[in-house]
């Protein structure tokens, strides 16, 4: 350890002080290497004197790099990872709000591949990467970008430039920052919580505004105007927003990092504003600490994690199954040669494979189970398939990105209107809160919502052919999510947030 520490802590004659500014933002950056002869090996940690455990940067150190090695990357990967603090001497979380997470890190890396002959691998791979309690991913990514856009990754003299920077900032709260990085203004707006729904997705600037657009806190890293022609299908769109709205466990695989971590961002997003309960893991690795997701004797009842090794997933679909837990859902991300189909053909699994790089003896034997209850909206699907058809023949399209994000957002809201419209006229009030509503609705009961849903419909569109079916389709997924963990994330956010009006919180900042 201590030979570790003197590599990764070189000596240097300026002592950084210990400072909380800058530790409200970030905790450390850390430079990684691929070392042919033993693997990954940390190179640096700024500043110095971040006490991680041994264990804590071989996690970080690891999940910096991609599992499968690619000789066509020629430009830098961005992906983001999540491990826990084992690290005693580092406390993490704030007196301010957003507290950000008390126990895990969250990584946000660049990794950078050159060929170089005269290495073994005719490569030189290295990574910086910056750990943080905030999930401020599409900004900390920003972050890294604008740092190494011109110059090495490994420049201790920059690192500590940006260190000062971010140490002179004000600590993340609620609200508007304009924050100077690097000779420009960054801007940075933060939600009330991180499940407000199209957070990145605004009007055209102002002239004035072109140079400083606003990064959201919590907006997601993916768009769907690079993920839509990766997915198997058009209609996959339905089934992950009712697995994820269901929290149910969803596996993304991919070819590298950056897909998967982008997809598993912009698959949660969808979902919003309900905050999906279960575990997100946007990269998961054969090293990863599985104790959190409980996949070394049983699964975790929910999880969404992105991954790109296959022997990983039949690992987890093995666990699934010895347990006798529910199998979660694959979507397998590849490049398409043809135009992806609205629907999903039988005929496209052995092309799946195939293009997933499985070995010649591995096989997922399992089909993914089809959305249940949702039915699919023609005319959303039929605009993406135009897009998706103008580009495959190079003529310019439209933003998917803001057409699958508006639609999914309207799709949740819609569905959340009945839960609302409950909440607000079935629930007793209490005289003792605030405006005189009850902020516990702790005698909320299934069984009489349905009986109000059923009085009073909802305008979410269900499958069936006649209207019995789509009356049970429509219990079945409402009786289904306020049994789910979603439910209770959705009610303690709404809680909050009322508590948080009712005082007047929200109209500050």
């Amino acid at each position: 350890m201590e030979k570790l520490k003197h590599i990764i802590h070189p000596g240097r004659p300026k002592a950084v002080k210990k400072d909380t500014s800058f530790r409200h933002w970030i905790i450390a950056f850390v430079v990684c290497n691929f070392n042919v002869d033993i693997g990954p090996e940390v190179e640096l940690v700024y500043p110095p004197d971040v006490e991680f455990s041994h264990s804590d940067l071989m996690a970080i150190c690891f999940n910096s790099f991609p599992e499968r090695h690619d000789s066509e990357i020629t430009e830098d990967a961005f992906f983001k990872f999540t491990v826990r603090n084992n690290s005693p001497d580092i406390s993490l979380g704030s007196p301010y709000a957003p507290h950000g997470s008390p126990t895990e890190f969250f990584g946000h890396c660049v990794f950078r591949q050159e060929y170089d002959r005269m290495t073994k691998r005719s490569f030189n791979q290295k990574a910086l990467t910056l750990i943080s309690n905030q999930p401020f991913s599409a900004f900390f990514l920003k972050l890294l970008q604008k740092m190494t856009v011109t110059g090495n990754i490994l420049d201790p003299s920059m690192l500590e430039a940006v260190h000062d920077q971010i140490a002179a900032w004000q600590p993340p709260s609620g609200g508007r920052h304009e924050l100077p990085f690097m000779g420009s203004l960054m801007v940075l707006e933060i939600p009330p919580h991180p499940a407000f729904p199209l957070q990145g997705l605004e009007g055209p600037p102002s002239d004035g505004e072109l140079s400083r657009m606003s990064l959201y806190a919590y907006q997601p890293i993916g768009s769907w105007n690079r993920l839509l022609c990766l997915l198997p299908s058009i209609v996959d769109l339905y089934v992950i927003y009712e697995k994820l709205l269901l929290c149910e466990s969803v596996i993304v695989i991919a070819k590298n990092p950056q897909i998967c971590s982008e997809c598993v961002s912009a698959c949660v997003d969808l979902v919003r504003p309900v905050p999906y309960a279960g575990l997100v893991r946007p990269y998961l690795i054969m090293q990863s600490d599985f104790s959190s997701l409980g996949l070394d004797q049983t699964v975790a009842s929910h999880f969404c994690i992105g991954i790109t090794n296959p022997f990983l997933l039949q690992r987890i679909t093995s666990a699934a199954e010895t347990s006798k837990r529910p199998a979660p859902h694959v979507l397998y991300l590849h490049e398409n040669d043809d135009r992806i189909p609205i629907k999903k053909s039988s005929s496209q699994r052995q092309k799946r494979q195939t293009a997933m790089d499985f070995p010649g003896a591995m096989t997922i034997d399992k089909e993914n189970s089809s959305k249940k209850y949702l039915k699919s909206d023609h005319g959303l699907t039929k605009t993406l398939d135009q897009i998706l058809t103008d580009r495959y023949q190079q003529i310019g399209s439209e933003d998917a990105n803001t057409l699958v994000r508006r639609h999914f957002a309207e799709l949740t809201a819609q569905f959340l209107a009945p839960l609302n419209r409950y909440l607000a006229t079935n629930m007793a009030t209490n005289p003792f809160s605030p405006g005189g509503k009850n902020l516990s609705y702790a005698n909320f009961s299934t069984a009489d919502f349905l009986q109000s849903l059923a009085k009073h419909g909802t305008s979410v569109k269900f499958r069936g052919q006649n209207p019995l079916q789509r009356h049970k389709a429509r219990d079945g997924m409402y009786e289904a999510f306020c049994n789910s963990p979603n439910f209770y994330s959705w009610l303690d956010m709404k809680l909050s947030l009322e508590k948080e009006a009712s005082v007047g919180l929200l109209n500050q900042g």
